[in-house]
């Protein structure tokens, strides 16, 4: 929706005579059609790319992501907290 149709629905429903109730109930329904469009556009964006059977990393690429962790690191903690950002 652009600028204009949005002052204009804005318009729109200051011109109603709604009571706090009501504007409660309308405010509710907007933030949850506000988070249910969020979350389908955030699982959108969790796409992972195809790797061919063949592929075969460089040598730089395999030095930075194989070997020991650091001392100290909790995998598990890692990756849980890792998860919740992408959810």
């Amino acid at each position: 929706m652009n600028a204009i149709s949005l002052n204009n629905l804005w318009s729109y429903l200051q011109g109603l005579s709604l009571t706090a109730s009501n504007q409660r109930w309308l405010a509710t329904h907007l933030m949850e059609a506000a988070e249910s469009v969020e979350k389908k556009q955030h699982k959108a964006e969790l796409m992972f790319p195809k790797i061919p059977k063949d592929y075969k990393p460089s040598a730089k690429v395999m030095a930075m992501t194989l070997g020991k962790l650091p001392e100290g690191v909790d995998l598990e903690k890692e990756l849980e907290e890792r998860w919740q950002e992408w959810t």
